[in-house]
C-alpha cells in the first residue's frame, strides 16, 4: 500500500551524476571526519558526559580522539 502522502516522484526531480562530476561531488577522509565531528559536537554542547560522548562518537563512526580533535573548531 502506498502511504497517501507521499507524493508521486516528476521527472524532472529524478537525475544521475555523470561520471565526470564524481570527483567533483566526493570529499576527502579528513573533511568527512571534520563534519562528523561537528554533527557531534551540535548534538553535545557544552556539557556532556563521557558516555554521551562514547555513545555519539560510535553513532557516528569516529573516534573520540577524532571527536575531541575538532573540539575548538566546532564550538
Amino acid at each position: 500500500m502506498k502511504n497517501p502522502i507521499q507524493k508521486e516522484m516528476h521527472p524532472i526531480y529524478t537525475f544521475s551524476i555523470k561520471p565526470e562530476y564524481v570527483d567533483e561531488m566526493t570529499v576527502d577522509a579528513e573533511t568527512e571526519t571534520k563534519h562528523k565531528a561537528g554533527c557531534v559536537w551540535k548534538l553535545l554542547g557544552f556539557h556532556y558526559t563521557q558516555d554521551q560522548l562514547e555513545r555519539y562518537c560510535a553513532l557516528y563512526g569516529i573516534t573520540t580522539d577524532q571527536a575531541l580533535q575538532w573540539k575548538n573548531y566546532w564550538i
